[in-house]
């Protein structure tokens, strides 16, 4: 029986069938193509009439628009200009499906090819009555499902050879590192390159050290988490961690527990798919297990398999979507699908899309991301921090999720690195790493990122001395990116023409410049949508850019087939794809740079309702604009400081971007508004710099921020200045920052300036005794500190000494104290004479469950030397922890002039 035959056949009897006899036809026809049991011209019935055309274009939803246009190769901007000339979008999906059709190589399937199209759409019925040609013209909205049918379980044979083909995958995708992060075949195999990354885990209100294998024992009330959320910023090597927990499970490291399945899985390539289509891609074209079957063996066995996620702010839409009714199906057989690891490809879809694979009877990522599926299932995700917010600030989930972060390189790994780059020229390794020593800058900013130090270690193969004395002196991420664009040039041009102080070379270089501009504009396109691969389509108005980019290194490129049914075809068409987002982000800025001369109006446009709206996300995006322009730099920084600067940024946001600028002028902006300032060990190198560069007005050679967060005596002096001497900060907090003494030092000195009025203490455990005095010191000397809290456990008997002695000259009117414990009883006697000695004390809020009985009774003793004037005492939240209500009633009595 030919696809032919069968297809006439259907159309004789397609009365009579019932829904479930349909379903069994159209699997039937899934089959039989799969077999291969197709003649090589089915006739006429190839061919899509256009009157079909009308009907699908009238059938099809308008929000299931873009998700087909991208399907059939359309380009984003393509579409959308179809969109504007057509009166609605039937007419423009009619335009769609006609251009679509006249591109097709002349022997295509056309009719298999758009049932194929219209499946990977999530338009799975519409597909089916397209293959029987049996469309009627009915509005529809979601593609109904399939009936459910029992799948059979995979085979212990066959979920063993899951495993092997996904260790198969692994070793030749996943496990491999490039060394040069441009250079495609700089392919390294896995331990030639990898050096441990630096992991931490959230504790309390800061972050505490972690160890990769201690990371698997990690237990969570007893149990190993289910949700492990780890963040880091970009480039910090959060795709290398999902590499080397894959490399485990292939080597059987013994850190790793023992799982059937490990599946790294990046939501780049696999945004639309279901867990069990997306595994189904990875294994070898000779495995006969099913995407339902691989479905059903993870929600079987969740605690055998372990899935990590890689890049969560590469997910469009956000992660909890209100389901619809009805969603949940049973898992069907598998339907027509042009899912092979050949064809991969991320695209642009619409969240209600990408949100529906329970539709399609699989299950969607969202759902495993919200535990709504596989809640046993342990499941780590690697993120940007800005998308991780919309995890914890979600009720629900943040109770679901375990916080970690990965922090880069320690200092003693970027050794390791850069000896493992240079092994086979030791004497290039000790100069970088001697560089990397004296610029703290790039010690401190860039050599923890992986990706920084990789294109450190590219160029300073590359470069001759001269060139290796300018990259002594850079400072900031967009320096780094602007000379490795500059060599990517360079190098590329030199290998035409080789006299690089000719004006042919100058010329060439200008042209090179002029064709990256479209690809410019492509890549700020793509970032608005999260598109971060993209099709020839979005290229071709500009072919010569692609090549040229290809060529130069700013783009790389994959052909492959673009159809499982036409095997015969060597039809190709390109992925196109930036090498890490970064550089996307990087052409990006300069597009929207190059608007403010350009399309003044449009720029403006960008920045106040795209850009600054979505502020966290588009971070890098800030410093890449701000970077190319000081006039630029100046004109955005005004936009930030305008109408609810709380809703566009926060201080560490301005004054980074601040120092990504270089310029005097937007940093003075800045510090014209910076009216608080929080230091605790969470704090970049980058954000300190900035804070350097805008608060002073002047950048500062070096920085120093040591082992796990520990500030040197150069940045803990010029954070203490910064508090003394900006006029505009109101309100500083010191969150377990392991300050220098010189911070309290100078605190002690200049605090007499500060115009601070409220200050948060929390956790601080000063290095010395002399310290604890000088921020006592300086706490007494500020005429403006009118508020000020302690919380925590971790101060001294020397600070409370401290406070004691001097708390006759400090000008509070507020305490609020949260969780205090002082350390020994002579510390709450301490604690409690200062209290009561503050001459203009007005108000005492407790709060927490930490305070000791001691403290309780001690305060109540000295109730009666608090002063006549003290009008109100409140217990805030307070917990009774072992203190009676009497103990706390009694002290409330005896206070003169209390009022309840």
């Amino acid at each position: 029986m030919n696809l032919s035959s069968g297809l006439s056949f259907c159309r004789m009897r397609r009365t009579s069938y019932t829904m479930g006899g349909f379903f069994l036809l159209y699997l039937l026809m899934i089959l039989l193509m799969r077999s291969g049991d197709v003649e090589t011209n089915p006739g006429p019935d190839r061919i899509v009439s256009e009157k079909e055309f009308l009907k699908l274009s009238k059938l099809i939803e308008p929000n299931y628009y873009k998700d087909v246009g991208i399907n059939l190769d359309i380009s984003i901007a393509e579409l959308g200009q179809i969109k504007e000339r057509s009166q609605n979008t039937s007419d423009a999906l009619m335009i769609v499906f006609t251009r679509w059709r006249d591109k097709q190589p002349p022997d295509t399937d056309i009719r298999a090819v758009l049932a194929e199209e219209l499946e990977s759409s999530g338009l799975g019925s519409l597909s089916g009555k397209l293959l029987v040609g049996s469309l009627v013209l009915k509005r529809t909205g979601a593609p109904a499902t399939m009936s459910g049918s029992q799948t059979q379980p995979l085979s212990p044979d066959l979920i063993k050879k899951c495993a092997d083909d996904l260790k198969s995958k692994y070793r030749t995708t996943f496990c491999k590192i490039r060394a040069d992060p441009l250079d495609p075949d700089s392919i390294v195999q896995f331990d030639d390159m990898f050096v441990n990354l630096v992991l931490e885990e959230e504790y309390r209100k800061g972050k505490r050290p972690l160890t990769y294998r201690d990371l698997f024992n990690h237990k969570v009330n007893g149990e190993f988490p289910k949700r492990i959320m780890i963040q880091g910023e970009a480039g910090a090597g959060k795709t290398t961690f999902c590499s080397k927990i894959a490399w485990d499970w292939i080597t059987e490291n013994p850190v790793l527990p023992k799982f059937s399945w490990v599946l790294v899985i990046s939501f780049r390539e696999a945004k639309q798919y279901t867990i069990g289509e997306i595994v189904k891609l990875y294994l070898s074209k000779d495995n006969p297990a099913t995407a339902c079957q691989i479905t059903e063996y993870i929600r079987s066995n969740p605690k055998d398999v372990f899935i990590a996620f890689d890049g969560l702010d590469e997910l469009d839409g956000k992660v909890v979507q209100q389901m619809k009714a009805g969603t949940k199906s049973e898992c069907h057989q598998p339907k027509s699908s042009k899912l092979t690891s050949d064809t991969l490809q991320p695209r642009v879809h619409s969240a209600e899309a990408s949100g529906s694979a329970s539709e399609r009877g699989g299950i969607a990522l969202r759902d495993i991301l919200s535990s709504d599926e596989l809640a046993a299932c342990p499941v780590f995700v690697t993120s940007r921090p800005w998308k991780v917010e919309e995890i914890r600030w979600d009720h629900s989930l943040r109770k679901l999720y375990t916080f970690m972060f990965v922090e880069g390189f320690s200092k003693e790994n970027v050794e390791v690195y850069i000896h493992k780059y240079f092994q086979d020229d030791g004497a290039k390794a000790d100069q970088l790493i001697q560089l990397t020593k004296d610029n703290v800058i790039i010690s401190e900013n860039m050599a923890p990122y992986p990706i920084y130090i990789a294109m450190l270690c590219l160029m300073w193969r590359e470069l001759g001395d001269e060139k290796q004395e300018k990259l002594k002196s850079l400072q900031t991420f967009s320096q780094i990116f602007d000379e490795m664009f500059e060599f990517l040039k360079v190098h590329y041009a030199q290998k035409e023409i080789t006299d690089l102080d000719s004006q042919d070379f100058q010329t060439l270089r200008s042209q090179i410049e002029k064709l990256m501009e479209p690809v410019a504009k492509v890549a700020f396109t793509g970032l608005q949508e999260n598109t971060l691969s993209f099709k020839e389509g979005d290229f071709e108005q500009c072919s010569d850019s692609i090549e040229t980019a290809c060529r130069v290194g700013v783009l790389s490129q994959e052909k492959k087939l673009s159809s499982i049914y036409d095997k015969s075809s060597m039809f190709l068409q390109s992925n196109i794809f930036f090498p890490h987002k970064l550089f996307q982000e990087y052409m990006a800025g300069a597009h929207l740079a190059s608007l403010y001369e350009l399309d003044p109006n449009e720029f403006n446009r960008l920045i106040e309702q795209v850009v600054l709206p979505r502020n966290k996300e588009f971070r890098y995006l800030l410093y890449f604009t701000v970077s190319r322009d000081k006039t630029v730099a100046n004109h955005v920084m005004k936009c930030m400081l305008q109408g609810d600067i709380q809703h566009y940024s926060d201080g560490d946001l301005l004054v980074d971007v601040s120092f990504e600028s270089q310029d005097l002028d937007t940093a003075a902006l800045a510090r014209g508004q910076m009216s608080s300032l929080s230091i605790d060990s969470s704090m970049t190198a980058h954000t300190m710099a900035g804070y350097v560069f805008t608060g002073l007005g002047v950048y500062k050679d070096v920085i120093d921020l040591g082992v796990n967060g520990e500030f040197g005596p150069i940045i803990s002096h010029d954070m203490g200045e910064i508090i003394c001497s900006v006029p505009s900060l109101k309100d500083v907090t010191l969150r377990q920052a392991a300050l220098h003494s010189d911070f309290y030092a100078v605190l002690a000195k200049e605090g007499n300036k500060s115009k601070v009025g409220r200050v948060v203490l929390i956790d601080v455990s000063c290095p010395t005794s002399a310290s604890s005095h000088y921020l006592v010191d300086a706490l007494c000397s500020m005429p403006n500190l009118i508020d000020l809290t302690l919380d925590g456990q971790d101060f001294q008997e020397e600070f409370y000494s401290a406070l004691n002695a001097k708390a006759s000259t400090l000008q509070v009117q507020y305490v609020w104290l949260t969780d205090v414990s002082c350390p020994t009883t002579t510390s709450t006697h301490y604690l409690v004479d200062a209290l009561c000695s503050m001459p203009n004390l007005t108000q005492l809020t407790l709060h927490g469950k930490d305070f000791r009985e001691e403290f309780y009774s001690t305060l109540n003793a000295k109730a009666s030397t608090l002063q006549d004037s003290f009008p109100q005492i409140s217990n805030g939240n307070f917990m009774f922890n072992g203190v009676s209500q009497t103990d706390f009633d009694s002290f409330l009595q005896s206070l003169t002039g209390y009022r309840r």
